[in-house]
């Protein structure tokens, strides 16, 4: 019966270990943002996920988008979110959940750098890894 039982703990811990999920020390936005800046920017460095994770904040903060991290991310086609982030993700999402920003409060726009119908330069506020950021006055 013991060794019954410490299998099952030790497969307990094994898919603890292994799968993420929300901790009791993450809140459901924290994740939520996370998971979409993990989709974004799975592969790119921390400064490009932080970058990403502004435009999203700033939004929140500009009065012409909704005044909440839900009703920015569930805008159609602008912010996917995945199932799954990684620490890095996690830790850009407290970064600018705590005030931490990457570009200046107009950086409202994304693209990927190789995208077809480029936006325009003069309006590009920044560019971090596969993306260029854009305000609508192209002041920074």
């Amino acid at each position: 019966m013991r060794k019954w039982l410490a299998a099952l703990l030790a497969l307990i811990v094994l898919v603890c270990a292994f799968v993420p999920s929300t901790s009791f020390t993450e809140d459901e936005q924290t994740v939520l943002l996370a998971r979409a800046i993990y989709t974004m920017g799975h592969g790119e460095s921390y400064a490009t996920k932080l970058a990403l994770a502004t435009v999203v904040m700033n939004r929140v903060d500009d009065p012409w988008f909704a005044d909440d991290l839900m009703g920015v991310l569930q805008e159609q086609q602008q912010f996917p979110i995945g199932t799954r982030y990684d620490a890095e993700s996690l830790e850009a999402a407290h970064a600018v959940l705590s005030g931490q920003r990457a570009l200046g409060e107009n950086a409202l726009y994304w693209q990927r750098t190789d995208a077809l119908e480029p936006y325009d330069s003069q309006y590009r506020v920044g560019s971090s890894g596969s993306y260029n950021f854009y305000s609508q006055s192209g002041i920074f």
